[in-house]
């Protein structure tokens, strides 16, 4: 049948491809014409790889040394990790490997701390301190204007702590980053927790002292004068160990420091540029007579008087004499420096007023007493007392007396101004504190002799023959 050959033949036709198709898609290997499967990818095991552990983390919280509150922005570096301190002054940074680390914190503003703190329950405290709150030497500044003005505290006044020195005090505590360091008569030398009163360490460094230590905060030393043995003596102010001695022969003046340099005088009439580093003198001035005035630093110049009533501007540089003026005689006290005159208080003659660029006399107050009160500089007027028992106010450019109150007794020590507060001590064991214009009396506080205060942001520190007490505001009821 023609039909059923032509569909055979058909039929082959379309099998043909097809079964060549199958054989081009076969996997085997071509020997027994099996077709192979579609390969399959090899099966592929995905493990979850856990993230690594997150180091434990401790809370290190950044207060302010004066207030308390916390410090936002400050630098904490512990083992070389460092963070930043949020509103709350908290830094975290991770856990060291022991509960008792160093630390180092740094802030705007603030002095750097390096210290070692303890780990309790993953956190730690560090407590910092403002620069400008600070009362690192004699006078308060280097140009010795007997002022503090970053210091906010103002009378009336509450005692927290009292503590006896065992000795007469004439010169005040210098303080730095919440402690006290004074020196009594007797050649000791305490160091005292400003915020409680405790004595942190003592040490005896001579057998008469009568000026203030200073302090050198890079080095981490007090530098202070002795009048007997007449060593200079570099202390830590960590522990009181003696560092380093210097003998300068007997000297009555307190330290000014800057640069890693002490200037000082003695009553040989010696002025010594001490190099801290080296631990011997970069220059000497011999002046041939006694000085107990305690050297005032503006920028390259060094000033001070002598018992011969000459005012010295001196070159820090070299300790070359710049000028030599007079303040009539007698220089007992420190001098002042202030907008370019230096106040020179001078035992017979009054105060005088010298050109800071000349030595030339721009003014005299004679006051008819015995003056070894230092003079304080603010706002334009320059403040002192006689021992007649009166504090006065004058004009600094002038010289005309403004005003004058009585201080309960002879004025032999520095006057000095705490927020527009004068303060002054008086040898009717009283210190009493005016307002800075008007000479209006806000206080007064029943221990005194000599220099009356000092202290830092929270606290000050009244000064009596042989004690020192720790104030604050009074709280107003409500």
């Amino acid at each position: 049948m023609p039909f059923a050959r032509h569909t055979h033949a058909f039929s082959a036709f379309v099998a043909l491809p097809v079964a060549l198709a199958l054989a081009g898609c076969g996997g085997g290997d071509g020997d027994d014409g099996d077709v192979a499967a579609i390969p399959r990818a090899p099966d592929v095991t995905v493990r979850e790889t856990a993230p690594p552990p997150v180091p434990p983390q401790v809370a290190v919280h950044v207060l302010d040394g004066d207030s308390g509150k916390p410090v936002r922005g400050a630098r904490v570096v512990v083992s070389g990790e460092t963070a930043t301190s949020a509103s709350t002054g908290v830094a975290r940074v991770t856990e060291p490997t022991h509960r008792r680390f160093r630390i180092v914190v740094t802030a705007r503003g603030y002095e750097r701390r390096s210290e070692r703190v303890t780990l309790r329950r993953d956190q730690a405290y560090v407590r910092i301190w403002r620069t400008a709150t600070q009362w690192p030497m004699y006078g308060a500044t280097p140009a010795r204007t007997q002022v503090q003005p970053a210091i906010t505290l103002r009378p009336p006044f509450k005692r927290i702590w009292h503590r006896k020195l065992h000795g007469l005090i004439e010169f005040p505590a210098v303080v730095w980053q919440g402690v006290a360091y004074v020196n009594n008569f007797h050649g000791w030398l305490r160091a005292i927790d400003v915020r409680t009163g405790h004595v942190l360490w003592q040490r005896r460094i001579g057998s008469l002292i009568a000026a203030s230590p200073a302090i050198d905060p890079k080095r981490n030393i007090l530098v202070t004068t002795t009048m007997q043995p007449g060593y200079v003596y570099a202390i830590s102010l960590a522990n009181g160990k003696v560092k380093w001695r210097y003998y300068s022969g007997m000297a009555e003046p307190s330290p000014v420091i800057r640069d890693g340099v002490a200037y000082f005088g003695t009553t040989r009439g010696n002025v010594f540029a001490l190099d801290l580093d080296r631990r011997k003198p970069r220059w000497a001035f011999h002046g041939g007579v006694k000085i107990t005035s305690s050297p005032a630093l503006v920028g390259n110049r060094l000033f001070f008087g002598d018992y011969a009533g000459r005012v010295f501007a001196l070159d820090v540089r070299n300790g070359r004499v710049v000028w030599r003026g007079s303040a009539g005689s007698r220089v007992y006290g420190t001098v002042a420096v202030s907008h370019g005159r230096v106040f020179a208080p001078s035992v017979f003659s009054g105060l005088s007023a010298l050109s800071a660029r000349t030595g030339r006399l721009l003014w005299r107050i004679p006051v008819g007493v015995y003056l070894y009160s230092s003079p304080a500089v603010f706002r334009g007027r320059v403040y002192f007392g006689t021992y007649a028992g009166l504090v006065y106010s004058a004009d600094a450019r002038t010289g005309r007396i403004l005003w004058s109150r009585s201080a309960g007794g002879a004025v032999s020590g520095a006057v000095q101004i705490v927020n527009g507060v004068v303060y002054a001590g008086s040898m009717g064991s009283r210190i009493t504190a005016w307002s800075w214009r008007g000479g209006k009396q806000l206080w007064t506080f029943p221990h005194g002799r000599y220099v009356p205060v000092s202290g830092n942001g929270s606290v000050l520190l009244m000064h009596g023959g042989g004690a020192i007490w720790g104030v604050v505001p009074k709280r107003h009821k409500r």
